[in-house]
């Protein structure tokens, strides 16, 4: 099977990158111009940064390749203008490319984010027939894409995998709450109680792989989550009983975080990069619940979380002193 990977040096194409060169694929890894390989270096891997331009060599690759498994995606951009190009651009190029195939096209699994439908309704959960209302650009970008998938549905065989918070080994957002609770505290903004889904990034590749070989799987949607939701504050706590700690937990209310995310977003402007805290992210935090079912997906595509809240925890905080990142 040779497998194609867009943003495969990132967090959770890193893992994927790895499982599939286990099971014996043939992997080929497309990322930005100027990317560094990261987790990746070494690997034995057919690696180009020629990004996701309309250029002959990403139909080249395209074509080449059995299953495109497409990650690459802004989290974090400077302009909402630069959110689109890549997260919903990029997509459209890749469909592109692939229905223009001489032979059969190859199999496209797109990971796409929660943020593309927005929260659940209070004691609901979201599904793959939830309307969409995204809140965030980010979010818009996202649901774009899929829309270009969709568009592209009789011509180019694709899944489309909407994934919750991600957490595990090389995460820097996570990160962020690991390093405060190992210092005794915890900061979240708004209540401690909004309730989320969660997946480790382990078992978010064990969903990806498994929708690429479904065949029933191609056509449709799915979330790939824990069954279980949380809270902020439960996995607070898991954190810090796996550091050994019990942090004391401070809570910004959202009223004073917009205006501290507008301030951060001019300054990063000025700065030309992009905002770690803006007023969207703001928006996305504070909302109550952020829960999906992902009930589909493991009774079509067989897939199965491994991790419990817990052992996952455990598991990245262990990686996390072994590689001195906290």
């Amino acid at each position: 099977m040779r497998a194609l990977v867009t943003g495969g040096a990132g967090f959770v194409g890193s893992h994927l990158v790895e499982k599939l060169l286990d099971r014996g694929d043939e992997v080929v890894c497309i990322e930005r111009p100027g990317a560094h390989r990261g987790w990746i270096e070494g690997l034995d891997i057919d690696f180009h940064d020629c990004g996701l331009g309309e250029t002959a060599l990403l139909g080249n690759l395209v074509c080449g390749a059995d299953v495109v498994y497409h990650l690459a995606a802004l989290t974090e951009a400077r302009t909402p203008d630069e959110c689109y190009e890549v997260n919903t651009q990029g997509t459209a190029n890749i469909l592109k490319a692939a229905a223009g195939c001489a032979c059969s096209p190859p199999k496209v699994v797109f990971m796409s984010s929660l943020a593309a439908v927005g929260p659940a309704p209070e004691g609901g959960s979201l599904t793959a027939d939830t309307p969409p209302r995204p809140l965030s650009h980010y979010g818009r970008s996202k649901l774009h894409a899929e829309a270009v998938i969709h568009a592209y549905a009789d011509r180019v065989p694709a899944i489309i995998c909407r994934f919750p918070a991600l957490y595990g080994p090389r995460d820097r957002v996570v990160l962020k709450l690991f390093s405060m609770v190992a210092r005794g505290f915890a900061l979240t903004i708004g209540p401690w109680d909004r309730e989320i889904s969660i997946l480790h990034a382990a078992d978010a590749v064990g969903g990806l792989i498994a929708a690429a070989n479904t065949s029933g799987a191609v056509g449709n949607t799915y979330n790939l989550a824990n069954p279980h939701p949380i809270t902020w504050g439960e996995f607070v706590m898991a954190i810090g009983h796996a550091l050994g700690r019990r942090p004391l937990k401070f809570a910004v209310p959202v009223i004073a975080a917009r205006p501290i995310a507008l301030v951060a977003e001019t300054v990063a402007l000025l700065g030309h990069r992009a905002a770690v805290l803006n007023r969207d992210r703001v928006r996305e935090i504070s909302q109550a619940r952020w829960v999906c079912d992902p009930g589909s997906a493991m009774a079509e595509i067989g897939f199965q979380p491994r991790f419990s809240l817990d052992a996952g925890v455990a598991e990245t905080a262990e990686w996390l002193r072994r590689n001195q990142w906290i």
